[in-house]
């Protein structure tokens, strides 16, 4: 019986085999996602202002109350609060000198003509917006200053940008910034205008933007710090969407806890609650 005779595979055909498997392997790579820290501030403010621009112009989605003259009054006490509270962060000496905020661009507040709808969020790079359903849930100054200095932490300290990057990928933010168009299939920034105010932020972080929000407070105002917790008694979570999106904890409304919470060296944390300012150019207005 004869053997059958196999003949040997040569070395360089087994190499040319190599070659093109590492070849077409690397064809079907993705391109490298750029990492979370090349993503500056000045890029967080050009994908903001983006942002803004296609928020104004989606009014189905979100419909924007007028500069009129019974709101305008609106627009100016809440810009007004929201400039003390996050003009802190332009002060800025610590970070390098090519990824600070432009001390000269105004973090805009815009006001959401939606009554049934109790919500507020920011875009990268500050510009905010709040519902008219959450303005008129509130009652008093020192509540509406508490949730201007949560919203201005959560941008501030990137746990938006962060979020972002988790459901986009930096990559896509980038092309954004660029003026890249998105490829078919892919989100546009409409999407992710839209995906805004739908983020979810757990227990554990809205615990650490408590902390740093009563810090910022303590540092720009003379405000009570315990805002959080009148409007927790008076809003229900199940109904109220900044409370289902910034998810709360179970000693969040206690009282000691929110007082001991840390605050910057030399701060003087106030009392202060409200002089009816809030009823007089919010409420009576909306």
């Amino acid at each position: 019986m004869r053997k059958k005779i196999t003949k040997p595979v040569r070395k360089n055909s087994l190499f040319l085999v190599f070659i093109i498997g590492v070849l077409a392997f690397s064809s079907c790579r993705k391109e490298d996602v750029p990492a979370p820290s090349t993503f500056t501030k000045e890029k967080r403010e050009m994908l903001g202002d983006q942002m803004r621009i296609e928020i104004a112009a989606d009014p189905i989605n979100f419909p924007i109350l007028s500069h009129d003259s019974t709101a305008d009054s609106v627009y100016w006490y809440v810009q007004k609060l929201y400039n003390q509270a996050h003009n802190v962060f332009k002060i800025d000496g610590q970070s390098p000198a090519d990824d600070r905020w432009d001390r000269n661009r105004e973090w805009q507040v815009t006001i959401l003509d939606m009554d049934e709808v109790k919500t507020a969020f920011t875009t990268p790079g500050g510009h905010l917006y709040l519902s008219t359903g959450l303005l008129r849930s509130l009652e008093k100054e020192y509540e509406l200053y508490y949730i201007l200095t949560f919203e201005a932490t959560l941008m501030h300290e990137k746990y938006l940008l962060n979020r972002l990057i988790n459901e986009f990928n930096t990559t896509t933010l980038n092309n954004f910034v660029q003026g890249i168009p998105p490829p078919p299939g892919s989100p546009t920034l409409e999407d992710v205008s839209i995906m805004l105010g739908e983020l979810k932020f757990d227990e554990t972080m809205t615990s650490e933007m408590d902390e740093m929000a009563v810090s910022l407070i303590c540092q720009t105002s003379i405000f009570d710090r315990t805002g959080i917790i009148s409007i927790m008694n008076h809003l229900d979570e199940s109904d109220t969407k900044w409370m289902q999106t910034r998810r709360s904890y179970d000693y969040r409304n206690q009282v000691d806890y929110i007082l001991n919470l840390p605050v910057a060296s030399g701060d003087d944390c106030g009392n202060f609650k409200s002089n009816g300012g809030y009823q007089k150019y919010v409420l009576d207005r909306l």
